[in-house]
């Protein structure tokens, strides 16, 4: 970013205090260390610090929507053991037109290990889902600093990555027949 402002950031991954960052407040250590790296500062959008009732659903998955609209960027750090929440909060992303950052570390499982699939055995494994809906996926926090300072040049993938994908499996599919239906009793 040419300017400093404070970039907006809605970081998503693992609470646990049992994730790699190995601590409750590890979205501000993990913005503190690429604002080390970069000189940038971060007005960072944490879900974990809203003021939430749990017990109204509609109201959690608002206040997280909410939260989204108005930051600059997504990052999500792809642990392996992700939660749900994080899928879908890139897909509001998406359908919010904005940019998404993917911390898929090196060898994990999403980003270049080796993974076996239908009697396949696959190296540099990339997860279809994290390289189709993220703009940019990088394997270590020093690939994300670099990203934010380039921020501005990332053109946001948006909700229409799920009709493109569509139309284009749908072509390749009629000709090549990728998948059979099958009736079960």
């Amino acid at each position: 970013m040419a300017n400093n402002k404070p970039i907006k950031v809605y970081v998503v991954g693992k609470m646990s205090k049992h994730s790699n960052f190995d601590s409750h407040q590890w979205r501000d250590n993990f913005l503190q260390e690429i604002g080390e790296l970069t000189g940038l500062k971060f007005i960072s959008f944490d879900p974990t610090r809203a003021s939430k009732d749990y017990k109204n659903l509609e109201m959690v998955f608002g206040s997280d929507v909410h939260m989204i609209s108005q930051v600059d960027v997504l990052i999500v750090y792809f642990s392996d053991d992700i939660s749900v929440g994080g899928s879908q909060e890139i897909l509001i992303a998406k359908y919010l037109k904005k940019p998404v950052i993917g911390l898929a570390p090196l060898g994990g499982k999403f980003n270049g290990g080796t993974k076996e699939i239908a009697g396949q055995t696959l190296t540099d494994y990339k997860h279809p889902f994290v390289y189709s809906t993220c703009d940019i996926v990088c394997g270590d926090i020093e690939e994300v600093a670099k990203a934010l300072k380039n921020l501005n040049k990332i053109k946001p993938k948006t909700i229409k990555i799920i009709d493109e994908a569509m139309a284009k499996f749908d072509k390749r599919h009629s000709s090549s027949k990728l998948y059979e239906e099958h009736f079960i009793e």
